[in-house]
């Protein structure tokens, strides 16, 4: 199926779950691709993958990892994404399972996040959040990559653990919307200290 159909259907059957007015565009996906492979990945997951958009990008430039798993709740999709990236591992879960998803206790994890979390409803993307927070926080040296389309300095969401902080990546213009991408990471042990 068409990725420009399959979104469109998408969004007629969940549209507060599609939560865009057109998939994520190649400057976007360059951008959060850029962000997710600076420095040595660990396990790749990406959750919300929709049409695949920006799982392309980063499915072309991570051919080298270990391992790169991919969250999609609505079963078109998946069956899309199995089809198009036969070398991921597609699973057809919520985001809220993403903690359970079994890895080595030493393995850091970059979590590519394309949930639309502002358009969900709360309780949903709060369940979302609470596990994609619970990942990041046992793994070592993980680290978390959202974009949102709102305000450029509109943090994507609030209640992250002690010793974490968001940083504003990149803007990216090129996009309907306009696009934000942030990556939720650890405090540097130094900062953390109040040394300078």
């Amino acid at each position: 199926m068409d990725h420009g159909l399959a979104f469109a259907l998408g969004c007629l059957r969940n549209p507060r779950r599609v939560g865009a007015i057109a998939p994520a565009s190649r400057a976007l996906a360059q951008a959060v691709c850029d962000e997710a492979l600076r420095g040595a990945p660990g396990v790749l997951i990406e959750v919300g993958a929709g049409t695949g958009a920006i799982t392309r990008r980063l499915a072309t430039a991570a051919r080298a990892l270990d391992r790169f798993v991919v969250y999609e709740l609505d079963p078109d999709f998946a069956g899309l994404l199995r089809i198009a990236f036969p070398q991921v591992e597609v699973l057809n879960h919520c985001a809220s399972r993403v903690d359970r998803l079994v890895i080595g206790a030493d393995t850091p994890v970059t979590l590519v996040s394309s949930l639309p979390l502002l358009s969900m409803p709360a309780h949903e993307a709060r369940l979302c959040i609470d596990a994609m927070l619970a990942l990041v926080s046992r793994q070592p040296h993980s680290r978390l990559v959202q974009y949102t389309y709102a305000s450029p300095h509109l943090r994507p969401f609030d209640g992250i653990p002690p010793g974490w902080r968001w940083r504003r990546a990149a803007s990216v213009w090129a996009n309907l919307p306009p696009a934000t991408v942030w990556t939720l990471e650890q405090v540097p042990h130094s900062l953390n200290n109040g040394i300078h």
